[in-house]
């Protein structure tokens, strides 16, 4: 019978917050240790990248599933509950699973002060271990070098994109920044690329060089893109197709959805037996949330959620918009966290948006609203603060129609506060 109940152990997980960002491996590989390193349990493909890296995971957990895998999954950050960052053929990690694993550790984990993401990527991984997954889907939290996720042996692993983000952590420098992500390549282990800068590509190379590993990048001669219809054709052995049109919405998704045939190539060969059943099944049924999500309501605008929060996600976002949605214009609702390059995104937005609502957002991390609207030129598209989301959707609702479109755009914070008010499925 656990001692804690789910909410007493969420509780003590979101309390790790408070030991910061722990950048090294040191501490979760002793933990680990100690668990009978659960992660060698299993097989796991192990990704990294700026975007892109949630939306190949979750469509290579669906092929793999589809092809009859047990199948984890870890991702971040999450929504709305912490559960979700770690599912088993889709499902969240049981409740009575999280209480038990701070059962059986409390006084471990308080020996070792780990932080939030390295008790959440430990949990994750014993987890899957329990549940006796075939496999699982890693995705990296920030960078990848010393990510608390780069203690795996993977049979794979994947950079899907590098642009600049978190440059105060990972560096102000493309180069800097793929150095970083680089870092889960391992000895002999085959490493994808996906589409990269040239300098990022050519580090990955010589990276891959030193740890005899073999390299592969996704190239046009592999794939065909139709973004005028988000269709694509897929022409490299062993998997050819013709108009593939993925689950998930929008050109970036093209581009991830060839990375992740091409990921199932080199595992087809390597490792697992993978159809193409399997393959068009697993991009065509792909769920993943606030990703260009689209909610239809009767009576009420078209509403769109995106997680999108540094340029380049907000340049993806906005070239499928206009692709989908020609010549129309959104309402916007947005926030952001700081650090961010908030006058490229306004610019990239200000293609598509009718008018913006402005909100702070419910973590310290927040940007000040009225220090940005001073600072950010709005190209003369009418703006207005709100103090709490609530007023500023009322708001927005009272000025659209049923035949428009509100876009709800920015932070993980804002994209889950929004589903979490509203029941959004």
């Amino acid at each position: 019978m656990p001692v804690h109940s789910y909410p007493a152990a969420e509780k003590y997980i979101l309390s790790r917050e408070f030991f910061g960002m722990k950048l090294g491996l040191e501490n979760i590989r002793a933990f680990l240790e100690i668990l009978g390193n659960p992660q060698n349990n299993y097989l796991t493909i192990h990704i990294s990248g700026t975007n892109g890296k949630g939306s190949s995971a979750s469509m290579i957990a669906e092929i793999l599933k589809r092809q009859g895998y047990k199948t984890g999954l870890f991702t971040s950050p999450h929504l709305i509950s912490l559960r979700e960052r770690a599912r088993v053929n889709g499902r969240l990690i049981p409740k009575r699973s999280v209480a038990a694993f701070i059962d059986r550790n409390r006084k471990l984990l308080s020996e070792k002060k780990l932080s939030f993401f390295e008790l959440i990527t430990a949990m994750s991984l014993d987890y899957f271990s329990r549940a006796k997954v075939d496999i699982a889907v890693i995705e990296t939290g920030l960078g990848g070098r010393l990510d608390a996720t780069n203690v795996l042996e993977p049979i794979l692993t994947i950079t899907t994109d590098i642009s600049r983000d978190h440059m105060e952590i990972l560096g102000s420098s493309i180069t800097k920044i793929a150095k970083e992500k680089a870092g889960i390549i391992k000895k002999s282990v085959p490493h994808l690329i996906g589409i990269l800068p040239d300098s990022a590509k050519k580090l990955m190379k010589e990276q891959c060089k030193k740890q005899h590993a073999p390299f592969y990048t996704l190239t046009n001669r592999d794939v065909t893109f139709h973004n005028e219809i988000l269709s694509l054709d897929y022409k490299a052995d062993p998997f050819k197709f013709k108009n593939l049109t993925p689950s998930l919405v929008g050109t970036h998704q093209l581009k991830n959805a060839a990375l992740v045939i091409k990921a199932m190539s080199i595992v087809k060969k390597r490792h697992l037996k993978i159809t193409k059943k399997a393959v068009i099944e697993g991009i065509q049924n792909t769920e993943w949330r606030g990703r260009f999500q689209i909610k239809e309501m009767k009576n009420k605008p078209t509403h769109i959620f995106d997680v999108s929060h540094n340029v380049k996600g907000v340049t993806a976002f906005v070239e499928s918009f206009k692709i989908k949605y020609k010549n129309q214009k959104a309402f916007v609702l947005t926030g952001f966290v700081k650090r961010k390059e908030h006058q490229k995104m306004f610019n990239l937005l200000s293609e598509i948006s009718h008018s913006y609502a402005l909100i702070p957002l419910s973590t310290k991390r927040t940007t000040d609203i009225n220090e940005m609207i001073s600072e950010i030129n709005f190209k003369s598209i009418p703006h207005r603060k709100f103090g709490r989301l609530e007023t500023a959707y009322k708001y927005i609702v009272k000025q659209s129609g049923s035949d428009d479109i509100i876009v709800v755009i920015g932070s993980h914070y804002l994209v889950g506060e929004f589903f979490e008010k509203y029941k959004i499925i």
